[in-house]
């Protein structure tokens, strides 16, 4: 596997306007982010004083120009320690640690299932694609590709509490349950987690069912699948040995983009069904103006979305490379 120094110095300097950018646009947001724990912004009398509200901004350092305030924003990235969430007083990175698990389960599950469906049925109508099937099945995904993921989402909120009343339709797990790793509660986690992900494999599959159908009709059009058949090989012996061999090989590349692509979407979805992970903290950060939250949700965000490209570009190169040998 080959890295060029040309990529390593595009995304360095793609990694440091991004985390730029993360620096500024919670700083935009023309609201005080201790305005949620004061007495003015609090529901009651626990809120804090204006004495003591000074001596947060100045522990954060928000008191200091930006140029001083974006210095230690630089340190804190490098050196891995993000400080302290302003609205849950505990480390950054014990917060979003905390959420992860959440976020990555629904996302490689329904990962998986996607790119299982989108091969299964790509291939199906690319084989029958002049029959109803191929012809049906094609218009079907055409018009789910055009549905936008929080519209499916709530559709699926809505038919799941209708007509499947059994699933959860909030939450992670069924409050005051007792976290324990038993059967009861792995049941439990699943049983919330399945809306989620049907919900991110819907909204995805369609792009793997394109590709793969579009991919094998190329296959099944070439001149080795009528040698096979003159040599007295079967149909499914063929598509099984050959025809999907070859395509699903360009789809390696598309199921690690599809990695950032369905964590992007698991943000919506994740405040769709109120699932605990990294989407519904980003809307706490959001709501409470929490700066070190919010710029650490950023961060994880940043890299996982440029780390993915930056593998699947090798990838690609290198399957090029193998193609002109």
């Amino acid at each position: 596997m080959k890295i060029s120094k040309k990529q390593v110095i595009r995304y360095s300097i793609l990694f440091f306007l991004i985390i730029s950018i993360n620096f500024i646009l919670p700083r935009l947001m023309k609201a005080d982010p201790f305005l949620f724990l004061s007495s003015e912004g609090a529901d009651d009398i626990s809120g804090l004083s204006e004495k003591q509200i000074e001596q947060y901004f100045i522990y954060y350092g928000l008191d200091k120009p930006l140029w001083q305030q974006y210095l230690y924003y630089l340190k804190s990235i490098f050196t891995g320690n993000m400080g302290f969430s302003i609205s849950k007083t505990l480390p950054v990175s014990t917060i979003i640690f905390s959420r992860i698990p959440w976020t990555i389960g629904i996302v490689l599950c329904s990962l998986t299932i996607t790119v299982l469906l989108g091969i299964s049925f790509g291939t199906l109508s690319a084989y029958y694609k002049d029959n109803l099937f191929g012809r049906y099945s094609y218009l079907f995904f055409v018009i789910l590709s055009q549905i936008p993921p929080f519209l499916i989402g709530f559709g699926i909120l809505v038919m799941g509490a209708s007509y499947i009343p059994s699933l959860p339709i909030a939450g992670g797990i069924t409050p005051f349950l007792a976290f324990e790793w038993n059967y009861e509660v792995t049941m439990d986690i699943l049983k919330h987690a399945i809306l989620p992900i049907l919900t991110l494999v819907v909204a995805r599959v369609s792009h793997f069912f394109m590709l793969m159908r579009g991919k094998m009709i190329v296959e099944i059009e070439k001149r080795y699948v009528f040698i096979e058949k003159a040599k007295g090989f079967g149909d499914i012996y063929i598509l099984s040995r050959h025809c999907l061999k070859n395509a699903i090989t360009p789809l390696i590349t598309e199921a690690l983009l599809s990695i950032a692509l369905i964590l992007q979407g698991s943000l919506i979805v994740e405040n769709v069904f109120e699932y605990p992970g990294i989407g519904k903290l980003l809307k706490e950060a959001v709501f409470a103006r929490d700066y070190p939250l919010l710029q650490g949700i950023f961060l994880f965000m940043v890299g996982i979305t440029l780390g993915v490209s930056f593998i699947s570009e090798i990838v690609k190169e290198n399957e090029k490379m193998q193609v002109h040998v």
